[in-house]
């Protein structure tokens, strides 16, 4: 625990600096860029665990080039940054790899979730003058969701969420963790009206609390995923990048999925 907590303290304020400082938005994307690298390593040490090859140049290229297209460009710029990539994956795979579909589906699989996903990040942070504000947002809604699973879920959790794919996990720690959603929405909420930032979206609190719940249910979800990805692969941690946490995929698993539900959330909603 003090590790986790000592790895907070560091990387907390490196995070926020990036969110906040209007000339640091580059500076924001490559921070992603460095992190969604490792992850993909790490992705691609638990897909060779199970024997399986896949094309790891390729996917690493495509990704690089989601991050920045998010960056320079727009949605429609990264939906054919994503589909060049695929033809890409698939020829390399086809002439560089072993001709397994195992092999080109765990490339693929990578590409979606170390890259495409995290590359909404960085959509979120060019929305002006709002992008600060949401992944605030969404980093505490994640974060305290996760919290307050794990504590609730230690001491009270009785009743398994997901025994085959996470034993320690609970039902009690899952509600938990939703109203740790709630309550990171609301002190954005406060924030807002407290400082008059423009920054936060100028939401009702309703919408607030909807969105912080729906965040942290999401996050719930990706925090599964990595946990299936591990269990299989027979190992407890992704990596050793953050003292305390774990990998990357560790620290990041539920940010993976509620990033995108935030972008499309604000888009169709």
């Amino acid at each position: 625990m003090l590790n986790r907590i000592r790895t907070a303290l560091v990387l907390l304020p490196v995070t926020l600096l990036l969110i906040w400082v209007p000339q640091l938005r580059l500076g924001f994307t490559f921070f992603i860029v460095g992190l969604v690298l490792v992850g993909l390593g790490e992705y691609f040490v638990l897909v060779r665990r199970r024997g399986i090859e896949p094309e790891v140049v390729g996917a690493g290229l495509v990704i690089v080039a989601l991050l920045f297209t998010a960056h320079w460009g727009s949605l429609r710029h990264m939906n054919l940054a994503l589909t060049i990539g695929f033809l890409l994956v698939t020829v390399c795979h086809l002439f560089f790899r072993w001709h397994t579909i195992a092999g080109m589906t765990a490339a693929l699989f990578g590409v979606m979730y170390v890259g495409w996903l995290p590359a909404h990040f960085v959509l979120l942070r060019g929305i002006d003058p709002t992008g600060p504000g949401l992944l605030t947002l969404l980093l505490g809604a994640v974060a305290l969701s996760d919290s307050a699973a794990m504590y609730i879920g230690a001491r009270y959790g009785r009743h398994k969420l997901a025994p085959q794919t996470s034993p320690n996990k609970s039902w009690e720690g899952a509600v938990a963790g939703l109203a740790g959603g709630a309550l990171a929405a609301l002190i954005c909420y406060g924030l807002r009206f407290a400082f008059a930032c423009r920054a936060f979206p100028d939401w009702s609190v309703a919408s607030y609390v909807v969105t912080g719940v729906a965040l942290a249910f999401v996050g719930e979800i990706g925090d599964l995923v990595e946990s299936l990805l591990k269990r299989d692969a027979g190992v407890k941690d992704s990596g050793f990048v953050f003292p305390g946490h774990g990998g990357v995929l560790d620290r990041c698993d539920g940010y993976l999925f509620a990033g995108p539900v935030l972008y499309y959330w604000l888009v169709f909603v």
